[in-house]
């Protein structure tokens, strides 16, 4: 089907936010937080099909082959698909009662900052940071409820994985200095995230008393997947902070791959 109504104009009348970090960094507390305000839309659950139609335009965008012909030329398509994935967000914030802010969220999002940035020039992104041995410690957890062995490559592998995206998160921080908050999961325990939160949108007003309320998630806990913690669905003052759980070993890799780019990321959050 070929989309012919433009509705990027409608942007114009809210504030849009992208919630993302790397996996087991804190998106969801972080996400449902934000969402708790009663300028933002209800908590929403992660937005795969809107990450799935921006990996399409960047592979489209790649393949200059193909698609320049087709389109007749590289910026016809960037208008064209670009158009489609705008009209998508759109209806999202149709469909969640068009609040002041529409907050969408997922970690695949680090891969696409670019992208995102491109097709939503004055859109914001709030990237959350984790101490690299609890995200690497989260992440061993899941590898292990999904019947991994958790030797030393994969806990290399995780912990280069988290680099990277520390590495995203300081270069995005540097090029969208203004539109873009690096909010450490620190935040979440210490009490200082309502302020961290509303600082950077006057919009984002959090209600810890609304946490996970919404019309359109029935039960946070209700997809029983190794991605799932005892923390969703739950108010935060009854939270209490993962330790790492890394032997030695573990732990020196953790400080090999990532600790200098983290320290740089904190360094702007």
């Amino acid at each position: 089907m070929i989309i012919t109504l433009d509705t990027s104009n409608f942007l114009q009348n809210y504030e849009l936010v992208f919630v993302t970090g790397h996996p087991r960094s804190g998106t969801t507390i972080v996400h449902a937080l934000i969402c708790s305000g009663a300028e933002v839309n209800d908590f929403v659950p992660e937005s795969s099909y809107l990450t799935g139609m921006v990996n399409n335009f960047i592979s489209g965008f790649n393949r200059d082959a193909h698609n320049v012909g087709f389109f007749g030329s590289k910026q016809a398509y960037v208008d064209y698909a670009g158009k489609q994935v705008r009209n998508f967000v759109n209806d999202c914030w149709v469909g969640f009662g068009a609040p002041k802010v529409l907050a969408l969220k997922d970690p695949v999002m680090m891969s696409q900052l670019d992208a995102l940035n491109g097709i939503f020039p004055s859109s914001k992104f709030i990237i959350a940071l984790r101490d690299p041995f609890e995200v690497v410690s989260s992440f061993c957890k899941v590898k292990s409820r999904q019947g991994l062995i958790v030797d030393a490559a994969v806990t290399e592998e995780i912990a280069r994985n988290a680099d990277i995206d520390y590495k995203r998160a300081i270069r995005f921080k540097t090029s969208c200095p203004e539109r873009t908050l690096l909010f450490h999961y620190d935040s979440v325990f210490d009490g200082s995230y309502g302020q961290r939160l509303s600082a950077f949108s006057s919009n984002i007003k959090c209600n810890p008393d609304n946490l996970w309320k919404s019309k359109f998630v029935k039960d946070v806990q209700d997809a029983r997947t190794p991605w799932l913690t005892d923390k969703y669905g739950k108010m935060i003052e009854t939270v209490s902070r993962s330790e790492p759980d890394l032997n030695d070993e573990q732990r020196e890799i953790v400080k090999r791959f990532t600790f200098d780019s983290y320290g740089k990321a904190v360094a702007l959050a």
